[in-house]
C-alpha cells in the first residue's frame, strides 16, 4: 500500500520524510538529541535503537562525525530512514532492520562508544486494545520490546568506557534505574523535564549511563519547554535550534 509521504524541516542542514498515517518525530527525539553527549571524533561508533525514521540519528550529525548506525524493527521505518539518509546526503549512516532481543546476530559485543536509544514507554497492559499492532501503538508499548530487552542490549553493545543515554517517562524512573542495575548499568545523570515552572510533575526524562556498579546520580537543573504564556523557553529554543 502506497504511503502519504511529507518533508519536514528537522533543523536548519536537514530535512526529514515521513509517513503521515505514521507515529511522527516528537519533542522527545530533539530532547534526546540534544541531551546526548555523543563523541566527535569520527573514528567512533554510535548506534541509535529503536531508531524510527532515524530523526535522532540525523539531529545527531549536527554535533558530531562519528559513524551512526540506526537499528529499527518496523521494515517500513528502516526504508523510510534509509530514503532520509539519501535525501540529506549523509555519509557514515546506515540503517539495518532488525530485533533487539536478538543483537547478537547483528554485532559483535562491545562495539559502540555510544548509544542513544528512545524506546516504547508504557507497559504492554496499558494498552487500550492488547491486539492492536499498529506503527503507533508498537512505538509507544513494549509490544515487541520492553525496558529489559533494551538493557541487554546496551550491556552486550557498549564498550567498556561508553555511555549511553534514553529518554523515558518520568513515572517509570525506578523502573530504569532497577532494570539497569539488574544488567551491570548505572544511571550517571538525570534530567527532568517539565512543560513549564508551574506544572505539577515532570512527564519526561533525560538519562544517561555507563557500565558500572555504582549510581552516582548526577540530577541536574530541571529543563522547561514552555514559558507561562505558551511560548518556547530559551533552554527549548536551544535544543530546537530557533534563534
Amino acid at each position: 500500500m502506497h504511503k502519504k509521504e511529507r518533508i519536514d524541516n528537522l533543523s536548519d542542514n536537514y530535512k526529514l520524510i515521513q509517513y503521515e498515517d505514521y507515529y511522527s518525530v516528537s519533542t522527545d527525539s530533539f530532547l534526546l538529541a540534544n541531551f546526548s553527549n555523543v563523541p566527535k571524533k569520527v573514528y567512533k561508533k554510535i548506534i541509535d535503537l529503536c531508531s524510527g525514521n532515524g530523526a535522532i540519528s540525523i539531529l545527531l550529525r549536527e554535533k558530531t562525525n562519528s559513524n551512526i548506525t540506526m537499528f529499527e524493527i518496523q521494515q517500513d521505518l528502516v526504508n523510510l530512514s534509509k530514503k532520509n539518509i539519501l535525501l540529506n546526503k549523509l555519509q557514515d549512516i546506515n540503517a539495518i532492520e532488525g530485533d533487539i532481543k536478538n543483537i547478537k546476530s547483528y554485532f559483535m559485543p562491545s562495539s559502540f562508544d555510544y548509544i542513544v536509544c528512545n524506546p516504547p514507554y508504557f507497559p504492554i497492559e496499558n494498552m487500550p486494545n492488547i491486539k492492536e499492532k499498529t506503527n503507533h501503538s508498537i512505538s509507544r508499548h513494549e509490544i515487541l520490546c520492553n525496558l529489559n530487552d533494551v538493557a541487554l542490549a546496551v550491556k552486550y553493545l557498549l564498550k567498556q568506557n561508553g555511555k549511553f543515554s534514553l529518554v523515558h517517562r518520568s513515572y517509570r524512573i525506578a523502573d530504569i534505574i532497577k532494570t539497569f542495575n539488574d544488567n551491570s548499568l548505572a544511571i550517571k545523570r538525570i534530567k527532568f523535564v517539565y512543560s513549564k515552572k508551574s506544572s505539577s510533575n515532570s512527564k519526561i526524562v533525560l538519562i544517561e549511563g555507563s557500565i558500572s556498579s555504582v549510581n552516582d546520580i548526577k540530577i541536574e537543573q530541571p529543563m522547561y519547554i514552555y514559558n507561562e504564556d505558551g511560548s518556547y523557553t530559551e533552554d527549548m529554543k536551544k535544543v530546537y535550534g530557533i534563534d
